[in-house]
């Protein structure tokens, strides 16, 4: 059945790949289908990509880049668009788009546009159409010259008080003498002496009122630029005007209404209907209590008695919008009466969102190899103590075995609380009110139950977030406890593990950890470009305890641990590091790169990290051409489908390739390839798992795929498909998988996850 599904998937592919070759069926006679366009530079600094965007006419979208599936999809309809079937592959296709020659000339005159912007004044283009069944392909040549170059930069700037703010952070200007004129760097520079302003309390302000002039008359393919802001024009009369100098604005009063309906701001008789309260400089007036003055207090940095900042009002839009508290928030400035002090009044409009809410899902999971299914009851607060607290209680059950004879249970349950500050007796009001900061304390509780083990843990612990300058976040665990307790264990087990260095990991034993994590990505919201985002972690366990027992000099068990109320407990240290870049070739294709790094290493007081903490190779996010915990370490193979005890390690490596591509609606395909494995810093009884330098490179595992996905946005369902490419843990002569016995049931793997996988 297995292998009828892959045929049947192949013809499927193969057939859609035919209707590319019908892709002019809907091509009027006389016309010509826009099948290419392509465009030469002999300037290496231009990218065709950056070109591609300054076209008046393009080609229908297709996947990978070759394949016209759009396309070919709309080309299956047929002319009768009274039936359902028509219509529907005429919406989620894309009709043709017909070659226009008027178009192709607005393009080389866009581009050349373009070329000037970047300094290439004498930049020639030129277009060349070739013809071949009913199929129209452009191929754009641009000559771009000698370009200009920045001679001089001047700031002629008349108001001394506008000219000591720019001088100031000159140093950051991005006009650089000796580099190439660009007409973009220009329009950023505007942008950024703007932002200055309005930082340092110019309100009105408004990047129209710089320009920057450039002469190029001096020959030598140079030229001067000099920047201007001009004053601002009042008008006084018919085709009358007078200049003023800008004028810097100062907060006045800072006041929060908290609305039960934003409709609240249409009643007259509103402020007579409102309760006062205040707490230091701002005043809050409400007709629902739900924020308490202190909090909106710690969540504006907008001060009575200072100069306006635009930042400043970002980052308080930020900070109520992450209380989560309100539906909407809104920050309006109004001028004062008196126009003579150039004052302003601040008035914060906030409306609250439903804050309690209770949630329930059914989810298919896919562990270790099995299906399963899993549900979860979920209840939350998002401001229990009025102050944006946010409490949350999850229940959740499932079984991971549903198709195979193995038998695997969990329950757990968690609760968590999340203040929307640091708890810390050491810092000050001001630096929670610059920062975004979090403190969030837990509790969870879990039961496992397999066919050779039961297993419960139970853990609390309290965790600081915040985010820094460069949006860099921050998580702190400052302390993690848990306790793993094992209620049960088979004989047939308990003989395996026996003598082995793993049996410390199916012991009862004490977790605690402290952790510290650091991430940054320099993606933004509503932009499509390339991006890539970095993680780096570091946590240890065990080193206050172990402190503790030597200098209390207590006792050890037969294996020379100490114990903590007769218990021994785990010692590790451990760095993990995850790189991803993603490469934005068009609007439908993305190519993203990833790589991950993990170590973990017990010492002192344990032999082998806990099983908790251990890595395992294969599944959704590792090499998925093997299920999860079914690669390694190493080449080692597992005698039964998977041998959960000795399929981990402590060193991890993961290297990604997925090239990602739209197809229609929310419905995405990938294609990709996998590469890593996991090894063991120790001989555990592996054949050949433990890592060594000489052989780790041959032990790398590889696997390709496609996956389909729905991206949502706000989040993404995909279905992953991986095959085996090459398998360490095959004899020499057959570990690359493209051989005659190549079984789809055992070379292959499924996985259904939530996210991307990087």
């Amino acid at each position: 059945m297995q292998k009828k599904a892959l045929i049947r998937t192949f013809i499927l592919l193969f057939g859609t790949i035919l209707t590319s070759c019908q892709t002019t069926k809907y091509v009027p006679d006389g016309s010509y289908l826009l099948n290419k366009l392509e465009i030469k530079c002999d300037q290496k600094d231009i990218k065709a990509y950056d070109l591609k965007t300054y076209l008046r006419q393009n080609p229908n979208p297709k996947l990978f880049d070759f394949i016209p599936f759009n396309l070919g999809l709309y080309s299956l309809s047929s002319p009768d668009t009274a039936l359902w079937i028509n219509r529907f592959l005429r919406k989620i296709g894309d009709e043709p788009v017909i070659y226009d020659p008027e178009m192709t000339t607005a393009s080389e005159e866009e581009l050349k546009k373009y070329m000037g912007n970047k300094g290439f004044f004498n930049a020639q283009v030129s277009s060349e159409t070739t013809y071949k069944k009913k199929k129209a392909n452009v191929k754009f040549k641009i000559k771009a010259g000698e370009p200009y170059i920045i001679n001089s930069y001047k700031y002629a700037i008349k108001d001394t008080a506008l000219l000591r703010l720019v001088l100031a952070d000159s140093a950051k200007t991005l006009v650089r003498v000796g580099k190439k004129f660009d007409a973009d760097v220009l329009e950023s520079e505007r942008v950024r002496i703007t932002k200055i302003l309005k930082n340092n309390g110019y309100y009105e302000f408004d990047k129209d009122y710089i320009s920057i002039m450039a002469d190029s008359t001096l020959g030598n393919h140079t030229v001067n630029l000099a920047l201007l802001i001009k004053p601002v024009k009042r008008i006084v009369g018919k085709n009358q005007y007078e200049t003023e100098p800008h004028q810097p604005y100062t907060i006045r009063n800072v006041t929060f209404y908290e609305l039960s309906d934003i409709e609240d701001l249409a009643d007259s008789t509103l402020q007579g209907k409102l309760k006062e309260s205040s707490y230091k400089t701002v005043h809050v007036y409400t007709n629902t209590r739900l924020t308490r003055p202190k909090a909106l207090y710690r969540n504006s940095q907008i001060e009575p008695n200072s100069l306006y900042n635009e930042s400043k009002v970002d980052k308080t839009y930020s900070k109520l919008s992450g209380l989560n508290t309100y539906k909407y928030q809104n920050i309006i400035f109004k001028r004062t009466d008196d126009s003579t002090k150039h004052e302003l009044d601040c008035n914060i409009i906030l409306t609250p969102d439903k804050f309690q809410s209770i949630s329930a899902q059914i989810d298919g999971t896919n562990n270790e190899g099995d299906f399963g299914l899993a549900g979860m009851v979920k209840y939350t607060h998002g401001n229990l103590f009025k102050g944006g607290e946010q409490f949350s209680l999850s229940i959740r059950g499932g079984n991971e075995s549903l198709i195979t004879k193995r038998s695997i249970w969990d329950f757990s349950t968690e609760a968590s609380l999340k203040f929307p500050i640091l708890l810390c007796p050491f810092l000050n009001i001001n630096y929670l009110r610059n920062n975004s900061t979090n403190t969030e304390i837990y509790m969870n509780f879990s039961y496992q139950t397999r066919k050779d083990y039961s297993r419960i843990i139970v853990g609390t612990g309290i965790r600081y977030l915040w985010t820094g300058k460069k949006n860099i976040s921050h998580q702190f665990d400052l302390v993690d406890f848990n306790y793993v307790y094992l209620p049960f264990m088979s004989d047939e087990f308990k003989q395996t593990i026996k003598s082995s260095i793993l049996q410390y990991s199916y012991e009862d034993h004490f977790i605690m950890r402290t952790g510290y994590s650091i991430s940054y990505t320099n993606k933004k919201l509503n932009e499509n470009t390339n991006n890539y985002s970095v993680r780096a972690a570091v946590e240890t366990s065990g080193n206050l305890m172990y402190g503790i027992c030597v200098a209390a000099n207590t006792p050890k068990n037969e294996s020379g641990s100490y114990l903590a109320g007769k218990i021994p407990f785990a010692q590790y240290a451990k760095v993990d590091f995850d790189y991803c870049y993603r490469l934005v070739a068009n609007e439908k294709n993305t190519v993203a790169f990833h790589i991950g790094l993990g170590v973990g290493v017990p010492y002192l007081n344990s032999q082998t990290l806990p099983f908790e903490k251990r890595y395992y190779g294969g599944g959704a996010n590792s090499v998925r051409g093997w299920s999860a915990r079914s690669l390694g370490p190493g080449n080692y193979a597992a005698t039964d489908n998977i041998d959960y005890m000795k399929q981990s390690g402590d060193i991890n490596l993961n290297m990604n390739i997925e090239y990602r591509t739209k197809l229609f609606w929310k419905l995405e395909l990938a294609a990709f390839l996998d590469a890593g494995n996991i090894w063991t810093l120790q001989d555990e009884g592996q054949a050949e798992g433990q890592f060594k330098f000489d052989r780790f490179y041959k032990q790398i595992a590889f696997g390709y795929g496609i996956g389909l996905r729905l991206n949502f946005d706000f989040f993404v369902v995909r279905l992953d498909w991986g095959l085996k490419a090459f398998d360490p843990a095959q004899e020499q002569g057959k570990q690359w998988r493209f051989v005659p016995g190549w079984n789809i049931t055992k070379d292959t793997a499924l996985h259904f996850a939530v996210g991307f996988p990087f």
